[in-house]
């Protein structure tokens, strides 16, 4: 389960969306790898939408406080605060520092 914790999260968080995700990747033959790697994405947005504490949304969640922030998803938030950040405060304000799922 723990290669799964973001995946649940995101299903705990947005149960449409999750459920839209995983159907999207089901019908296009996609394997559960490339499934797994996609839920990290919502989730960065869903930490965007509230402060980027990942970690808060986990601890105040009922059925993700027993559970660690995943390690990728935490780093993931942090690239994307930092790159949102730069990008608010350059000149250019460009988006090349974001990263890609």
């Amino acid at each position: 389960m723990r290669h799964y914790v973001h995946c649940y999260a995101l299903h705990c968080l947005d149960e449409e969306g999750s459920n839209a995700l995983r159907r999207d990747f089901k019908e296009r033959g996609e394997n559960v790898g490339a499934w797994r790697q996609a839920c990290y994405k919502p989730l960065v947005t869903i930490a965007a939408r509230q402060g980027w504490d990942i970690d808060a949304i986990f601890n105040t969640h009922p059925r993700l406080s027993i559970w660690y922030v995943p390690t990728k998803l935490r780093q993931l938030c942090h690239a994307e605060r930092r790159a949102a950040a730069a990008a608010s405060t350059s000149v250019g304000g460009g988006a090349a520092g974001h990263l890609h799922f």
